[in-house]
């Protein structure tokens, strides 16, 4: 990751904290809280220069106490659509009060597993909820919807600075690990495959032949039916260091394409079915 050096860093650090809703003392671990909250202020600094976003509400981010889930903590989420996803994620848009909340244990585990990347993975997924909740319910199969927010997370983040750390020795899947694992292979159905959202986290990013994360192009997905096929199946070997390599993911950076320049940008995607 990369931080500003001396007291730009502090400034950076108080801002991003007024991001946050505050969490009871002795709730928490306060290296979560700061990886969050760091984390929420370049995201924001993204949906604001985003035509096609800024106008949106920012959704405020509650990292919940040790041992509450967020499915427990809102209202009404365990009868929403997608609800079998929802409670296995650590990052959801809780339509009864707006806020996005997070899981404390299940992002440490991001944290240790790939560092501030997968607390920006996470936090990215729910921003992608929160800006498809703007349009309404979703013509979308689950699968797909999730694969939209994947996508959508992307975006976010391919307009900062995060990145996911250097490892000794490289991971070749060190981008797409977070997507690859977020869910079992028995919720494929609701939340889409490894590959697959692996795929469109990349879409976002700008290192896919898809141009963007409109409903037709995740519902082509959900179908693996891609431009790029090749880069689909690499995905799909998970950790194989030669196929990752093969297809150059591991050097990947956003490519403009048609109309999808860099950073890819939202103003031909909000608010169109």
């Amino acid at each position: 990751m990369r931080h500003q050096p001396g007291s730009a860093a502090l400034g950076a650090l108080l801002v991003a904290a007024s991001l946050l809703v505050p969490v009871a003392p002795g709730a928490a671990a306060p290296d979560l809280d700061a990886t969050v909250a760091a984390v929420a202020s370049q995201l924001h600094q993204s949906w604001n220069a985003d035509p096609g976003i800024a106008s949106l509400a920012w959704p405020a981010i509650e990292v919940l106490p040790a041992g509450q889930t967020p499915a427990s903590a809102c209202p009404g989420a365990g009868t929403a659509a997608g609800a079998a996803g929802a409670a296995q994620s650590p990052a959801l848009l809780c339509a009864a009060s707006g806020k996005l909340l997070l899981d404390r244990s299940r992002l440490e585990k991001a944290a240790s597993r790939h560092g501030e990347w997968g607390v920006a993975y996470w936090v990215g997924i729910g921003l992608g909820t929160a800006i498809l909740g703007h349009r309404g319910p979703s013509r979308l199969a689950p699968a797909a919807a999730n694969l939209q927010a994947n996508c959508l997370a992307g975006v976010l983040i391919g307009g900062t600075g995060l990145q996911p750390t250097p490892q000794d020795p490289p991971r070749p899947d060190a981008v797409v690990a977070p997507a690859n694992g977020a869910y079992a292979t028995a919720l494929a159905e609701q939340m889409g495959t490894r590959s697959q959202r692996s795929y469109a986290l990349l879409t976002g990013l700008g290192m896919t032949e898809l141009a963007g994360c409109s409903d037709s192009a995740m519902d082509e997905l959900a179908g693996d039916r891609v431009p790029d096929p090749a880069l689909l199946g690499a995905l799909a070997t998970g950790t194989d260091r030669a196929a990752f390599n093969t297809m150059g993911v591991m050097g990947r950076r956003c490519r403009p394409l048609p109309n999808a320049p860099c950073p890819r940008r939202l103003p031909g995607f909000t608010g169109k079915k």
